[in-house]
């Protein structure tokens, strides 16, 4: 019985963190006139690299290189943000991207958080230090009744 499908159009997750970074430096060399996504960059692997479609892509970032998905979201994050501080995507837009393509939260969410677990950890570990100091004091006080 011969093979099944086509063979990968992406060999490996360094050849799609290369092919990504090459967009993602198009984009930024045509003063981002068009946005980081998985769809364009299909288009622009379709002219540049071999036709390519979202499948592709969504499979190699989900299913055979999953090790690099971090990488390829922090290469967009870099072109989303670096786009909008410039002023060429709508700031709005760019936070909704960054949030849901890319995972980022607000810090405001996260420094609350660890601000309650650290406190908690501290008061944990506070009580159990005067605990010890209550127990060891009380020792000392039975021993020296006893001299």
């Amino acid at each position: 019985m011969a093979g099944r499908g086509q063979p990968k159009k992406i060999k490996s997750g360094k050849q799609l963190i290369d092919l990504w970074t090459s967009f993602c430096e198009y984009i930024r060399d045509a003063e981002y006139t068009i946005a980081p996504t998985q769809t364009d960059f299909c288009r622009w692997l379709s002219k540049e690299f071999d036709s390519c479609d979202r499948r592709t892509i969504y499979n190699a970032l989900n299913k055979y290189f999953p090790t690099i998905k971090g990488e390829f979201e922090r290469i967009q994050a870099d072109t989303i943000t670096s786009g909008a501080m410039l002023g060429k995507y709508n700031s709005t837009m760019s936070i909704f991207a960054l949030k849901n393509w890319c995972k980022w939260t607000d810090k405001q969410e996260v420094t609350q958080e660890t601000k309650l677990a650290v406190s908690d950890n501290f008061l944990d570990a506070l009580s159990d230090s005067a605990a010890e100091d209550w127990e060891s004091d009380e020792d000392e006080t039975v021993e020296d009744s006893s001299v």
